[in-house]
């Protein structure tokens, strides 16, 4: 009776096991009703997909892209997942078209850290999508940064500094400045940076007109002594066109800004193409102009006068590679409106204007009272001091007087005598001491010892740029140029080149 009941008890939990394997069984290999549930929204999505393990990876595809075509309010999160459905299933093409989609709705650009993506790494439609908007500094951007950076840094040295024309200082420094945005700009371009910030849209873009226009005036300002004038603002047209004309895309919000970086639209292209070949136009026009300036002064100046000679030198080397960027500049215009195929052309721009912005940077440290007219004559406007208002010194004999002057200066090299005064030089120009002072204000706006000794350091400087061997003794060279003692000479010195004898010295070691 035990046995029968044993056996009873038995029967029963051996039926119960086989129902439950027997629902498990159909639970397992429950057919998903795709269309059904893919109306009932994300959510019931997710808790099947939690809830049954075995649902296939091709049905949540199918109901997804079900969800996605029926517009569901859901569509960013379908995206991702489908997204990662693909990147699972190895479909790279059909991932990276998700993943492209959903960086378009969202901006987001973490995604492509994901590491659900491993599986397609290496597949090359995933590669190219990282590399369109996964944000990475490489050298290129690095330069290009550096260089805005020294810029800006150069700029702010510029406008600290004393005694120098401010006329110059301005237009000089504009065009720095401008140069070194763009220069910031094109590294987030370059880098991908810019998606992080889509307001940084066509951000350089108003300066393009400027460059031009700004080193025209300031070479007409420090070869002609040009004052600017209302009439000159004509200059200023293209730019205030150009800004009316980015306005409404000034006045987009991030994301619409961000869209069009990444879908580099029709428009956006068109409108592209069209302001590089204006501004390829312009800065042809300009390097023109400027070289016609420059061709015009070398034919008057006086290459025997060592300042007039490092002036030249700074002119030409500016002008050089002002007119090298314009045909670059032309060059990248061509490749941009496919006239040409060649891409190196594109590079070429950044190379000068990273050559013309660091050559800034060594001439304004070693020699700024030569770029921004520091003490000259010819490069600022003069008024005649109060003290000479009721001289009766003629214009005509003024200049005559100054000619000698000159002559004395550059050719017979008074300066190095070191007993040389006011009384000796007014002996040598056969007039009185009073109309000596006078022709050294009114035409070089200085005292007679500031031009004895401006005349005595640019002589200096010359013995050490020539001094290859950069053995020379500095009380040597003072004593050489008519100082008596090097206290005097260092002091003379640090006022006129804004450094001493030894640190002038250790830069040229440098070069």
């Amino acid at each position: 009776m035990v046995f029968l009941r044993h056996i009873l008890v038995f029967a029963v939990v051996l039926l119960f096991f086989s129902k439950g394997y027997a629902t498990s069984y159909n639970n397992t290999n429950s057919k998903i009703d795709v269309e059904s549930l893919s109306k009932k929204g994300l959510d019931s999505i997710l808790k099947v997909q939690k809830e049954k393990d075995s649902v296939e990876r091709a049905d949540l595809i199918k109901i997804n892209e079900r969800l996605l075509s029926d517009n569901t309010s859901d569509s960013i999160a379908v995206t991702k997942t489908l997204a990662i459905l693909y990147s699972e299933n190895n479909n790279a093409d059909k991932a990276s078209k998700h993943i492209k989609k959903y960086i378009k709705d969202t901006q987001d650009l973490s995604i492509l850290n994901d590491h659900v993506f491993s599986g397609i790494k290496s597949d090359a439609k995933y590669d190219h999508l990282t590399e369109e908007y996964k944000p990475h500094f490489n050298f290129l951007a690095l330069i290009h940064a550096f260089t805005g950076i020294i810029g800006i840094f150069i700029v702010i040295i510029l406008f600290a500094k004393q005694n120098l024309d401010k006329t110059s200082v301005w237009l000089i420094g504009a065009f720095i400045l401008f140069h070194s945005f763009f220069m910031l700009h094109v590294s987030l371009f370059v880098s991908n940076y810019n998606l992080m910030f889509p307001h940084s849209f066509y951000i350089s873009t108003p300066f393009s007109f400027l460059y031009g226009p700004l080193l025209y005036f300031y070479f007409k300002r420090v070869v002609e002594n040009y004052k600017i004038s209302l009439k000159d603002a004509v200059h200023l047209i293209p730019t205030i066109l150009l800004i009316i004309w980015l306005i409404p895309y000034y006045s987009l919000s991030a994301t619409e800004k961000f869209n069009l970086l990444v879908e580099n639209t029709e428009s956006v292209d068109v409108g592209r193409k069209a302001l590089v070949v204006i501004k390829a136009l312009s800065l042809s026009l300009y390097a023109a102009g400027i070289y016609i300036i420059y061709k015009n002064k070398r034919q008057k100046i006086n290459i025997n006068n060592p300042e007039v000679k490092s002036r030249a030198l700074w002119e030409k080397t500016i002008m050089i590679i002002f007119v090298c960027y314009a045909l670059a500049y032309l060059l990248h215009g061509a490749v941009v409106v496919r006239l040409v195929e060649y891409m190196p052309f594109n590079y070429l721009k950044s190379v000068f204007m990273i050559a013309m912005i660091f050559y800034m940077a060594l001439m304004s440290g070693l020699r700024p009272e030569i770029i921004l007219n520091a003490n000259g004559d010819a490069f600022g406007i003069n008024k005649l001091p109060l003290k000479y208002e009721k001289s009766n010194l003629t214009q005509s004999l003024s200049s005559e007087l100054k000619d000698k002057l000159v002559d004395l200066l550059t050719h017979q090299k008074v300066y190095k005598d070191n007993s040389i005064s006011l009384e000796m030089l007014s002996e040598m120009l056969g007039t009185t001491r009073h109309n000596t002072s006078q022709v050294i204000n009114e035409h070089f706006d200085m005292s007679f010892y500031d031009l004895i000794n401006h005349y005595r350091i640019i002589e200096a400087v010359d013995i050490f740029d020539e001094d290859q061997k950069r053995n020379l003794n500095i009380i040597e060279v003072a004593y050489e140029v008519g100082y008596n003692n090097k206290v005097t000479f260092n002091k003379a010195f640090k006022k006129h080149m804004n450094q001493t004898p030894s640190t002038y010295i250790r830069s040229l070691r440098l070069v």
